[in-house]
């Protein structure tokens, strides 16, 4: 990336490093993949009618409604949504939770400025919008396709660091509010907060038949325990402490981490929605590869 190529500011250097080894790491999780020329929405999601074009060639004949032809004596062609492009929105969750590991937040950033700089590059337009967090040069980001949208939604990523509570059942249901049906809305969060909470608010966003993905970034020695030694637990997002004695609850720790997992997953399997489980000491090459190709089933 040079500046010639993209507008970036120059009265930053270090931010501006920070964007080059992000699309760096970015261009390298994609390199290599094919997902054609457009994204494609998944298998069972409905294209949208938009209305009638007149047939030119050498548009095929097949899509030719010769019910239409019979009553108006034209040559038209039926069009809709997923013929045209697949608006992308990227949902990055930037709470102090997502912070709590350098690599849990690393491999956050690293998979979302991914699947931007994927989408754009097939031609689709892309968005971003970050939930919680400070520092970042934008909230929001609508979808486009514009010579400087990678630049822009990088800039977001370098510049944020996670802080706060996301709200997850807020930004879902106000994230569900601004998007039309047929757009791709890709979730990247640990999805710490109870599922009880935001799970009903994912419903914002399937009445509008979004196409969702989501991928949840967690780090293994985090939900883990893995210090047998006595020690005091801090909340990224409360400042609480709780002194903890790791050996004597880790079988019960170990409980609630698995009962929190399934209803993570249960909550997109209810939406028919996609989740991946991506960990922070984990190549990111096979989730980015899969979140592109998306098959119909929930996949871990």
């Amino acid at each position: 990336m040079t500046q010639s190529q993209y507008p970036l500011p120059v009265g930053d250097p270090a931010l501006l490093a920070r964007v080059r080894a992000l699309h760096l790491v970015a261009r390298r999780l994609v390199a290599g993949l094919h997902t054609g020329s457009h994204l494609a929405a998944r298998r069972g999601y409905e294209a949208e009618f938009l209305g009638y074009q007149p047939y030119v060639p050498p548009h095929p004949l097949k899509d030719v409604d010769w019910r239409a032809y019979a009553r108006n004596d034209r040559l038209v062609i039926r069009e809709r949504r997923a013929e045209r492009d697949l608006e992308c929105v990227l949902v990055l969750d930037a709470s102090a939770d997502l912070g709590s590991t350098p690599g849990k937040w690393r491999q956050a950033l690293e998979v979302t400025a991914a699947l931007a700089c994927a989408v754009l590059a097939n031609g689709d337009p892309v968005g971003l919008r970050i939930g919680a967090g400070v520092g970042m040069t934008d909230r929001v980001i609508p979808a486009r396709r514009a010579r400087g949208q990678l630049a822009r939604i990088l800039m977001a990523l370098a510049s944020v660091q996670p802080a706060g509570r996301a709200e997850l059942a807020t930004l879902f249901s106000d994230v569900g509010e601004r998007v039309h049906g047929r757009t791709l809305v890709g979730l990247v969060s640990d999805f710490m907060e109870d599922p009880a909470a935001w799970s009903g608010s994912l419903s914002a966003l399937a009445r509008r038949h979004v196409d969702l993905r989501a991928v949840q970034v967690y780090d293994r020695a985090e939900l883990s325990l893995g210090e047998d030694e006595p020690a005091r637990l801090i909340s990224p997002e409360t400042g609480g402490r709780f002194p903890v004695d790791p050996a004597a609850i880790r079988p019960a720790f170990a409980a609630v981490v698995a009962t929190w997992r399934a209803e993570v997953r249960a909550a997109f399997v209810a939406q028919r929605a996609l989740l991946w489980t991506l960990a922070a000491q984990d190549s990111a090459v096979p989730t980015v590869a899969g979140w592109l190709r998306a098959q119909p089933e929930v996949t871990a």
